[in-house]
């Protein structure tokens, strides 16, 4: 049910139908640069970060990978520079809203357990 619902946003490359999915308090923890680590409290922080990135030129071509119980692996596939290899987003859902989204950007699924 979750990874319907995500990959239809993604599939559609639709922003507003993504942040539909996302209850109003999400949370949305990046990946940590230099000392801070970035993140958003709420959809519509969450709204101007994507708006920022694509106004900056960027794109991405987000993959699910797995899910287990209320959280769902995504690949992100995006057009920025990211030293420390590949970007993971992982998903959790309360219901039917994505409450938490956290950024892993050193981990890969097959170097270590995502879930616990």
């Amino acid at each position: 049910m979750h990874i319907d619902a995500l990959q239809a946003a993604f599939d559609a490359r639709d922003l507003d139908g993504l942040l539909e999915l996302m209850d109003d308090g999400v949370v949305w923890r990046g990946v940590p640069a230099d000392e801070d680590i970035p993140i958003c409290h709420d959809r519509r922080e969450v709204r101007g970060t994507m708006e920022h990135y694509v106004a900056r030129g960027g794109d991405a071509h987000p993959v699910i990978l797995d899910d287990r119980g209320d959280s769902v692996l995504v690949e992100v596939r995006a057009n920025l520079d990211v030293p420390r290899g590949a970007l993971y987003q992982v998903f959790t859902f309360r219901g039917a809203k994505v409450v938490l989204i956290q950024t892993i950007g050193t981990a890969t699924p097959r170097s270590r357990p995502w879930f616990s």
